[in-house]
């Protein structure tokens, strides 16, 4: 286990990286409309399919591991924020590099020639396409890359690397249903992005206000 949480750290760091060794510029899609004035631009990069190739690969590899746990402390909240900026940061990295493909592709067909970046100063009908669908499409990518690991008592990959476990609302371990997880999910990202209540003190349990909504916990665990 110790092994594939190496790989998994050094391939969520790497996607920090890649950028600067390829210079890739903007990845995903951008329009705005504003004063009359349309801007309209999409990115992605070959390195960045191959990584999320990779990255795909890792988090089913996750999912169906089956690891000897042991229960090792509280963790810090720090090591807890971490955890969930990595993971997001991955997230949205993977979505951006796939998702800039059907923007990219359109425009191809549209121009008759491919590039893995556009930019242009014009609307075109196309371009309706990446409205609310688009972008509702992205979230729930990004909502069940969190939920969908505790609803098999498993770990998203930033909580594997730092080894960290939810422990469910009605026990120390056992996968999440559906609602519940979605349920955690919210409450999380509420917790990590309100500033004025992360002054709120944690339980003797160590769990912070969002985990005694949920009624769940965050366990630092060992891999034996």
């Amino acid at each position: 286990m110790n092994l594939l949480r190496a790989i998994v750290g050094f391939w969520m760091l790497l996607s920090f990286a890649l950028d600067q060794i390829f210079r890739i510029g903007q990845v995903g899609y951008i329009a705005q409309s504003k004063g009359g004035k349309t801007y309209v631009s999409a990115g992605s990069h070959p390195v960045l399919l191959v990584w999320s190739a990779i990255a795909v690969v890792l988090f089913l590899v996750l999912m169906r591991t089956k690891a000897s746990e042991t229960p090792d402390g509280v963790p810090t909240l720090p090591r807890r924020y971490l955890a969930f900026i990595l993971d997001f940061l991955f997230i949205v990295s993977f979505v951006s590099t796939i998702g800039a493909l059907l923007p990219l592709w359109i425009e191809s067909t549209r121009t008759g020639h491919f590039s893995w970046h556009f930019v242009r100063d014009y609307y075109v009908p196309a371009d309706d396409i990446f409205g609310f669908p688009f972008i509702f499409l992205s979230m729930t990518i990004m909502l069940l890359y969190f939920v969908w690991p505790l609803t098999r008592d498993k770990q998203t990959l930033g909580c594997f690397f730092l080894r960290l476990k939810v422990t469910p609302p009605f026990g120390d371990r056992g996968a999440f249903t559906f609602r519940d997880a979605v349920r955690r999910t919210w409450y999380e990202f509420k917790g990590v992005c309100s500033v004025w209540r992360m002054k709120e003190g944690r339980d003797s349990s160590g769990r912070t206000w969002y985990d005694r909504e949920t009624n769940c916990g965050v366990v630092l665990i060992r891999y034996d």
